[in-house]
């Protein structure tokens, strides 16, 4: 079976139940405490076995692109080594992000060099994402259990990552801050406009209305023929309900990068307040379930119609100019 009846049929096996958010997933907004965590950090820097190990795990990951101290150089970034560590946010977050200085890169690993440094940060972030992610998952340091994640970050000089208005952020390579964490008011909502905090009200009221209508079409697939013109007309419903969800993740997910670019004001800007905002009101989380309900089933009907998954047309480029290089 071809066209969107293979996609339906697909679609009504990767149903699941996407229960009401859970709301608090962010510590953006939390009151700041009087220290940075003393888990990382002996007072403003960063322990030696903390460091150590980080850069040994990226490393050990880079072993087959050689001068990785030469084109890298490695930061702590993010809330988590800022005086907001402390809310209560299930485990806590460190983000390590890795500058690179492309020249340099390539004319070490020339099997790269017909990429340009954005497809060159797609391909590696994937990797690090199905081999390293896992591995740091959940770190045990100290009494309190973290999520490490590793981004290779494309857009700017090894040596400028001020250009992308970071929050904090604590050089490994150096062993140094690059930027200290700020000091805030113990309200920390009283910084953002009342305007911010209406446009997330309005995204979680958008969520849950898609929310609301998958679980109706979904209900009402389950108790009608299939096949049938009214199960289709509920099938082209869901359909559009996943899509519209999609939609408004990626524009409030992706619009992220908006602030953290040599346009945008960094931690405090719309985009990042907006993303934010949606990790605390739990609207992240409904609108993430219903996008992977969408992908799950797009990924089984290019499995059942054509055997493997489809790569998108810039990672199959990416895919086909590492394996002309070899």
């Amino acid at each position: 079976m071809s066209g969107p009846n293979a996609y339906y049929d697909r679609l009504t096996e990767s149903l699941t139940d996407i229960p009401d958010p859970v709301h608090g997933g962010s510590g953006y907004f939390s009151e700041p405490s009087a220290e940075l965590d003393p888990n990382l950090f002996d007072g403003t820097h960063l322990k030696p076995n903390i460091r150590d190990w980080i850069l040994a795990a990226l490393r050990e990951f880079f072993l087959a692109t050689p001068g990785f101290d030469q084109w890298a150089e490695v930061w702590l970034a993010g809330s988590g080594i800022t005086y907001q560590w402390k809310a209560d946010r299930g485990n806590g977050d460190l983000d390590v992000l890795i500058g690179v200085d492309h020249a340099q890169f390539t004319h070490r690993n020339d099997r790269y060099a017909g990429l340009t440094s954005e497809e060159t940060a797609k391909h590696v972030n994937e990797s690090l994402r199905a081999a390293l992610w896992p591995k740091t998952a959940h770190t045990q340091i100290g009494d309190r259990t973290y999520e490490v994640t590793f981004y290779w970050n494309s857009a700017h000089g090894v040596k400028d990552i001020t250009a992308i208005n970071p929050y904090a952020a604590y050089s490994l390579t150096r062993d140094e801050w690059t930027v200290t964490p700020p000091s805030l008011p113990r309200d920390v909502r009283s910084l953002y406009p009342d305007s911010y905090f209406e446009t997330a009200a309005e995204d979680e009221r958008q969520a849950k209305q898609l929310r609301d209508a998958y679980r109706f079409h979904s209900a009402s697939l389950t108790a009608l023929a299939k096949g049938s013109p009214a199960w289709m007309n509920h099938a082209t419903e869901l359909r559009s309900a996943i899509a519209k969800a999609t939609s408004l993740f990626d524009s409030i997910h992706l619009g992220r990068r908006q602030a953290f670019s040599p346009q945008g004001s960094g931690y405090s800007d719309y985009a990042n307040f907006r993303w934010q905002a949606a990790k605390e009101n739990g609207t992240a989380q409904t609108l993430r379930q219903l996008k992977e309900v969408g992908a799950t089933a797009q990924q089984s009907t290019d499995i059942a119609l054509y055997g493997q998954v489809i790569d998108d047309a810039q990672t199959a480029l990416i895919k086909a100019a590492l394996w002309s290089s070899k």
